[in-house]
Formats: structure tokens, C-alpha cells, sequence
């Protein structure tokens, strides 16, 4: 029965084998030798130099198959031949044009003796439509906790470009003595950047 399956693959159903790299090749491999191994052991008398031959061709293939086995375990990453294959869904020229606008959750953060230019940079935030803003007074203890030693903006690995466009549009109105670093934090508050100004 086994044989009659092998029979019936053709050359192009093998060759579809190959899309999976060596793997598909060592597969072949397997499926030739068991289909040689079988055509000769239906012989009234099998040649001895055939069974050595395709002896040592099994060899190879398992060899192949040890090759192609530990090319995966030492490279799982490998994108799978359907995910490849798969087209790549291209946006319509809706979505291109119109984008969901993200409304970023400001916090400033101000230690007492920096309050006006904490005014002062609400008040431009407040300018762009794609900021909503709110001011909170930076308490020692909160500046302990949080473990502030300077002014920062503080931002989540997601969100870097909005981080890096907040400290653009600051730095126009900021003192030239004074920088607001970038710091990035792991937190879970999508859509929330919090600034704070230490005098």
C-alpha cells in the first residue's frame, strides 16, 4: 500500500518538496530510497552491489535528516514557507490618507521653583491638537519614589517618535541652559508620556 503511494507522487509533487530547503530535500531523500529498497526486494533474487548502494544511500539521508534536524533546533527563526509566500496587504488609499489621530495623555511634573516654566510648557502643548495636558506638582517624596535626578521626558520603547517629537517642539521655548533628556521606562500606559521639571 505504502508503495502505491510513493508510485503515485510525480516528479512535481517532489519538487514542491524543496520550498522547505533542506528538510524537503532529506524528505526526498526518504521517500526515494524506501521506493529503491522496495523495487528491489520485489525482485525473485535481489543484487547484493544494489542493496549496498542504496545501503549507503540511506546512510546519507538519515545523515541528511540529522543535518536538516539540528539546522532547526539551532535556528528556530526561520520564517516557514507559507508565512513567506503570504502577499502583503497593501493599505488603501483610505487608510493611507486618513490616519486614526492619537490623542497623547501629557503629565508635567514640576518641583516648586520651576512652576512658571512648567506654565510655560503647558501653555505650548496645549497649542497641538494631538496633546491633552495636565500639570502635577512633583512632591519630594513622589521625586524619591520615581527616582528623579534632573529634568526628563520619560517614554515607553512604543512610544520613542512621540517622545522624540515632544522634545523637539519643547526645545524651541525651552532656556538654552536647561535639556530635557529622554528616558525610557517599561510600564504599561499606552499613549502617555509624563515630563518632569526639576528646578
Amino acid at each position: 500500500m505504502i508503495q502505491m503511494m510513493i508510485a503515485q507522487f510525480q516528479v512535481s509533487e517532489l519538487a514542491e518538496f524543496l520550498k522547505y530547503g533542506i528538510s524537503g530535500l532529506s524528505a526526498i531523500a526518504f521517500i526515494l530510497s524506501f521506493y529503491l529498497l522496495s523495487r528491489e526486494s520485489s525482485r525473485a533474487k535481489p543484487r547484493a552491489e544494489m542493496l549496498r548502494s542504496i545501503r549507503m544511500f540511506m546512510g546519507l539521508t538519515l545523515v541528511l535528516g540529522l543535518v536538516s534536524g539540528v539546522a532547526a533546533i539551532l535556528n528556530p527563526k526561520a520564517p516557514a514557507p507559507e508565512a513567506a509566500k503570504k502577499p502583503v496587504k497593501k493599505a488603501s488609499l483610505v487608510s493611507k490618507i486618513v490616519k486614526p489621530r492619537i490623542v497623547w495623555t501629557i503629565e508635567l511634573f514640576y518641583e516648586a521653583g520651576a512652576k512658571p516654566l512648567a506654565q510655560q510648557l503647558i501653555d505650548e502643548l496645549q497649542a497641538y491638537k494631538d496633546y491633552s495636558v495636565k500639570m502635577t506638582a512633583l512632591t519630594v517624596s513622589r521625586k524619591k519614589e520615581l527616582k528623579i535626578n534632573r529634568s526628563q521626558i520619560r517614554y515607553e520603547l512604543v512610544e520613542k517618535e512621540a517622545a522624540n517629537q515632544l522634545q523637539k517642539r519643547l526645545d524651541k521655548i525651552l532656556p538654552q541652559d536647561f535639556n530635557l533628556n529622554l528616558k525610557q521606562i517599561t510600564s504599561t500606559s499606552p499613549n502617555y508620556l509624563s515630563i518632569f521639571v526639576c528646578d
